[in-house]
């Protein structure tokens, strides 16, 4: 592209990468479309971004238009293998306009550009030519301005994403203080319930105690009593016997169970049976 920041054609990129920048393009296609629009505008035949990982410290390829463009893959510096990496410690772009040898996939001309936001390091992008001579200083200047666009974007689409991570711990930390909080209820009720067990068993249970005993004992002592007596003498026991099995259920809930008592009132009741579990049903559960 001759005179390329100059050109109406460059202004009119620039324009576009801004505009697709600020659309809600997923970061990825971002990346893609704008090296396609900056590949299309210097003319070149490759272009790739890679990006700065803070967790490893090194580069890592995000986006590439035509082939993967670097040079010196296997040299290690600090920030990654490759000439990007090197290019991304001097934080300053690097033109070379005639590669020499047959080592190059077949590149005879490269830039790498640093994308700096506010002195931070957000990645590099590279391009490559299969032509000598193909970029001039206007290109770098171009590509300069991209890179600052580029940087921008990406600070901007790490810190949201910052954001979004730190809400959702922040929603998690709530449920879970919920969740602590609906435990503690429910301790305060088993509390109440024992607490309530004690009265029942000391107001109810000593005297159905008695019930119970003095029933046995007219049962076994009077053998030629009226069948009727009897009969009702055994109800008598079956249900007092009831009622000390539910007084004892009450005692040992495990949980609390609602269920409807009244449906036309909506009126509700601790389901007892529901709420108790044998030592037999607890093991088998």
């Amino acid at each position: 592209m001759t005179e390329c920041c100059n050109s109406i054609k460059s202004v009119r990129i620039l324009y576009e990468i801004s505009i697709l920048i600020q659309s809600d393009t997923k970061l990825e296609e971002k990346f893609e479309k704008a090296l396609g629009m900056v590949k299309n505008t210097v003319g070149c035949h490759s272009a790739s971004l890679f990006i700065h990982d803070e967790e490893s410290g090194k580069l890592k390829e995000v986006a590439t238009v035509g082939r993967s463009i670097d040079l010196i893959e296997k040299i290690p510096f600090d920030m990654g293998n490759g000439f990007s990496a090197w290019v991304a410690k001097q934080r300053r772009s690097v033109m070379i306009p005639n590669l020499r040898g047959k080592s190059h996939e077949g590149f005879r001309s490269f830039i790498s550009t640093p994308l700096v936001s506010r002195d931070k390091l957000i990645g590099v992008m590279n391009l490559g030519h299969e032509e000598k001579n193909a970029f001039t200083e206007k290109h770098i200047e171009f590509l300069e301005i991209i890179a600052g666009l580029l940087a921008h974007t990406i600070e901007r689409a790490e810190f949201e994403q910052m954001l979004v991570e730190k809400n959702d711990a922040l929603i998690r930390a709530r449920e879970e203080i919920e969740k602590q909080q609906q435990k503690i209820i429910e301790m305060e009720k088993y509390q109440l319930l024992g607490q309530i067990a004690v009265s029942i068993n000391h107001e109810i249970n000593n005297p159905l105690t008695t019930i119970i005993g003095n029933v046995e004992l007219l049962l076994m002592m009077k053998k030629d009593m009226d069948e009727n007596i009897r009969n009702k003498l055994t109800k008598i026991l079956n249900e007092s016997r009831r009622i000390a099995d539910i007084v004892k259920k009450l005692r040992d809930m495990k949980k609390i169970a609602i269920e409807s008592y009244i449906d036309s009132t909506g009126e509700k009741m601790i389901a007892i049976k529901s709420s108790y579990k044998s030592d037999k049903e607890e093991n088998l559960s």
